[in-house]
């Protein structure tokens, strides 16, 4: 039997890797200076790492592989990292990443070449078998066969996926290492070379996936990646927390994750009196309103291309127009040279550091002229004299500050309506006053990044793209998104093409998710209702078929909306449900519910933009809040004519809110309900 014979495979593993493990905690760790010394502390350490993630789980899949002219299939056990026997020096569980892993997520059963490319060449062969195996506190809980060699395509590979779609939801997103589908597989294993793109449905996966996507690149292309020097940007803090442990469990460290504000806060801005705008309170009116809104200038490549051209002429102005002559009576060094050096010799250099090295060159020049002196107080003198001269002719390039000079673009572009208040940063000019100091000051070697992952990108600007761009290496790139739920739509993209022309064709590669794992079919099913209001709205969701209980729509009457939201709770609470999220319109009408509601529901807890986490358990929160999060249950409060009317941004929140949900979803409404779901 499949299960007896894993579960002996499973104790012997086990064995091997409890006395590796024990044997390399009873090493002292080595704290001195020597450097063998240090670089074999550091592989022990790597692999107590994988060690200490194989005692977890050891691994989920077995793939029986023959190599083409070898005698018989031999049996590869995948797991999250890779262990060497140390004994038998032979691979006892090979790393998902590995070459020969990417058979299991990519063979469907019906290819007629079966090969994976390995650093040595292409290895053709034949695949026998392909196992998922659950593995939970060192116990074996579940053996499935997805394909055996000579019967029809087993049913295991769709049993085993709803099996771990079935599972309820914590506060933390976890990795897919054991139910990668194959065109997540490909996406995770594309080469480095190229930005990729990433158009996913709602529940596609698409934030996993480009995690694993990091975790894999780390792997693949370890001589040229650096962990500290790859950057993850989330929408928000809540967002942040809500992944952080995705990562982890992959056996990945030291990635940069933070947002868009923070990072150039953090990057640029020198001025303590610069302080950017409350996010909560921007956030809260933009959502809060119904109006259409204008799509951010400041947010086009035609914005940056007028910053860049009124900075080249700010920098010609800044510079000199007068010979420098330290001493009277002698020729000094004359505009023309000074501007020869600048606009050529220099001429790669950002401003500043045109501005050092013609004062280093200038201190040079007079250290030279001194010596023609005989006299050595008189040389003395003349370089004293000289330094004089040349810190009066330097003064009058004035060291310019991001915002002063941003200040004064606008003022000569006559567009002084959008100067930011005083002292007060707004989030649309977080990209104009990167570009104007990376432009001015530049950029230092450390400061470029690796790769950049970008996730809800739908909500970056095409300027926020092109200045991380500046700051990464070949178009290293992973962005991620969805245009139907672009709910920042005066911010972002309206379409891809935005970033893929920014890249270049050559340079970029688009790719569509639209399987969605995180909901049933009847919850699919009724989100893609309401997305077939907007007028340009991408693909439709595709269910993997798990079906559930229909939506519930239910008219209340206003006055019995908290009883209402308070008999749903515990409905849920007695369905055992992990993760209820209660969701209205605005943080407002959260916050005039909240106490009342906290009175009955004593778990309850509320999430606002503010918050830096997701606990998980009963949540109450505006709908604009909810984006990325997921829960085993949802109430949609109040979807009626006013609070969601026939929109764009209206539908994309009720888009948003309802694919939230993973097992149920409730909609309540007082009065008309709302267009959109008035033929649910």
């Amino acid at each position: 039997m499949p299960f007896e014979e894993e579960k002996k495979v499973l104790d012997k593993t086990l064995s091997i890797i409890h006395k590796q493990y024990e044997r390399l905690a009873e090493i002292p760790e080595y704290v001195g200076d020597d450097f063998t010394e240090n670089i074999l502390e550091d592989n022990r350490q790597r692999v107590k790492e994988s060690l200490r993630l194989a005692k977890k789980e050891s691994y989920f899949a077995r793939l029986d592989f023959k190599v083409e002219d070898s005698k018989e299939a031999k049996p590869t056990y995948i797991g999250k990292a890779g262990v060497f026997d140390e004994d038998t020096g032979n691979v006892l569980i090979t790393d998902w990443r590995a070459p020969i892993a990417s058979l299991f997520y990519g063979f469907s059963g019906s290819e007629d070449d079966v090969y994976y490319q390995s650093p040595d060449g292409i290895v053709e062969g034949e695949i026998y078998l392909k196992r998922n195996i659950v593995i939970h506190e060192e116990e074996l809980r579940r053996v499935v066969d997805r394909y055996i060699r000579g019967k029809q395509e087993a049913s295991g590979g769709d049993e085993f996926l709803l099996y771990k779609l079935g599972d309820q939801k914590d506060n933390r997103l976890r990795d897919i290492v054991a139910t990668i589908q194959g065109e997540q597989n490909e996406i995770i294993r594309y080469p480095l070379n190229k930005a990729v793109i990433i158009q996913g449905v709602a529940g596609s996966g698409k934030t996993t996936v480009a995690l694993h996507r990091l975790a894999f690149l780390l792997y693949e292309y370890r001589e040229q990646l650096r962990a500290h020097r790859m950057i993850i940007f989330a929408p928000n803090t809540i967002f942040l927390d809500y992944i952080s442990q995705v990562l982890p469990e992959l056996g990945v460290g030291n990635i940069v994750q933070t947002t868009f504000p923070n990072w150039v806060l953090n990057a640029i801005i020198d001025d303590p009196k610069c302080r950017l705008e409350s996010l909560s309170e921007r956030r809260r009116n933009f959502f809060e309103s119904n109006t259409i809104q204008q799509h951010n200038w400041k947010g086009s490549l035609a914005f940056q291309q007028q910053i860049r051209d009124h900075l080249a002429q700010l920098e010609k102005d800044w510079l000199p127009e007068e010979d420098f002559v330290p001493w009277k009576n002698k020729q000094g060094v004359s505009l023309e040279k000074i501007k020869k050096w600048i606009e050529i010799d220099f001429k790669d250099n950002p401003v500043t550091k045109k501005y050092d090295r013609l004062k280093a060159k200038l201190t040079r020049w007079i250290e030279i002229e001194a010596k023609m002196y005989e006299d050595k107080k008189e040389q003395t003198q003349a370089r004293k004299d000289g330094k004089k001269e040349l810190r009066s002719y330097l003064r009058k390039w004035k060291k310019r500050k991001p915002y002063e000079l941003y200040a004064q673009i606008l003022k000569k572009m006559a567009r002084t309506d959008l100067l930011p208040p005083k002292d007060k940063i707004t989030l649309d000019d977080l990209a104009p006053l990167l570009d104007i100091h990376d432009y001015w000051y530049g950029i230092e070697r450390d400061e470029r990044f690796d790769h950049v992952v970008i996730d809800e990108a739908q909500d970056f600007s095409p300027y926020q793209v092109s200045v991380l761009n500046a700051r990464t290496k070949a178009a290293s790139f992973t962005i991620l998104g969805d245009l139907a739920q672009g709910i920042h739509s005066n911010e972002g993209i309206d379409e891809w093409k935005n970033f893929i022309d920014l890249f270049g064709t050559s340079r970029a590669k688009f790719f569509q998710m639209t399987k969605s794992y995180r909901s049933t079919y009847e919850i699919i099913a009724f989100s893609n209702m309401i997305l077939n209001h907007l007028a340009n709205r991408p693909a439709y969701a595709e269910p993997v078929f798990r079906s559930g209980e229909d939506v519930q729509i239910k008219q209340i009457k206003a006055e019995e909306k908290l009883e209402e939201i308070i008999s749903w709770i515990r409905e849920m609470k007695m369905q055992n449900m992990n993760t209820i999220a209660v969701i209205l319109r605005s943080e407002e009408e959260c916050n005039g519910i909240y106490p009342k509601l906290k009175e009955e529901i004593l778990e309850l807890s509320m999430i606002t933009t503010e918050d830096k986490s997701y606990e998980g358990g009963i949540s109450l929160l505006p709908v604009y809040v909810s984006k990325g999060l997921e829960f085993d249950s949802v109430l949609m409060v109040d979807v009626d004519e006013r609070h969601y009317p026939k929109t764009e941004q209206a539908i994309k929140l009720l888009y948003v809110g309802c694919t939230r949900a993973l097992h149920h979803l409730s909609v309540i409404y007082s009065g008309e309900a709302s267009e959109l779901i008035s033929n649910g």
